[in-house]
């Protein structure tokens, strides 16, 4: 099954005029408890691919977030969405791995890996195997350091991954990190959208694309909550006062 690009997905979705809505999918969350069931995600799947997501990320970490190598092959031989994992990367056997798993993007955050000569090498191996890469950031100082490993395409996580996105982090930090991303690099406005009014500030802000997981899972109408993120540059968005 050939699978699509992840940034030729989030090019076409921007001249449709919307921005692409990535599901994460994610076992367990830190700060939300148990998101899904390893027998339950054959049909949220399903329920994914026909609400119409764009692409697709996997948590493939353990430790905390209930990732299983088992889920991730279901799901990537479901579909051919661009399909980005998203771990605690340290090794490019990691990198080959993700490869041999059938990911086609890999999510390299500065936060957990720390080493920017390792990132370097990461995505130089990733981008050898044919891999798209986003690097993931937080702070001002973590856009400046992605901009020189060249990043293409850049996530900006609206809470902090040290720790374990359990702060009250919202999507003002995309809002405040956008404007300085060169025109030509993609974005990616991540966690703590939770709502189509969320995800039409980040379009506002200038995000290419959303990533959303608990929404989705903790969602009691999947179908209607898809369709309301995936439309929710039709409505005007609901600014916060910071």
């Amino acid at each position: 099954m050939d699978k699509r690009h992840l940034s030729k997905v989030l090019r076409q979705t921007r001249r449709h005029s919307r921005s692409a809505v990535i599901a994460d999918i994610k076992m367990h969350s830190p700060r939300d408890g148990k998101l899904l069931e390893p027998e339950h995600i054959q049909a949220y799947l399903l329920q994914l691919l026909t609400g119409g997501v764009d692409a697709l990320s996997i948590v493939t970490a353990s430790r905390r977030f209930g990732g299983s190598l088992d889920v991730t092959r279901l799901v990537s031989g479901a579909t051919h969405l661009p399909l980005m994992r998203k771990d605690y990367f340290q090794s490019v056997e990691q990198i080959d791995e993700s490869l041999e798993l059938g990911f086609t993007a890999v999510h390299l955050t500065l936060q957990t890996i720390g080493d920017l000569h390792l990132v370097a090498s990461l995505k130089d191996r990733a981008e050898q195997l044919g891999l798209e890469v986003v690097v993931g950031i937080h702070t001002f100082e973590e856009l400046n350091q992605a901009l020189a490993l060249q990043a293409t395409m850049i996530g900006i996580n609206n809470r902090s991954i040290k720790d374990l996105e359990t702060d009250a982090g919202t999507v003002s930090l995309t809002e405040k990190l956008a404007p300085l991303v060169p025109r030509g690099v993609l974005l990616i406005s991540e966690s703590s959208l939770m709502s189509p009014g969320e995800v039409a500030r980040a379009w506002i802000a200038g995000a290419d694309a959303v990533l959303v997981g608990t929404a989705f899972a903790k969602s009691l109408d999947l179908q209607s909550t898809l369709r309301a993120f995936l439309n929710a540059h039709l409505a005007p968005a609901i600014h916060e006062h910071i």
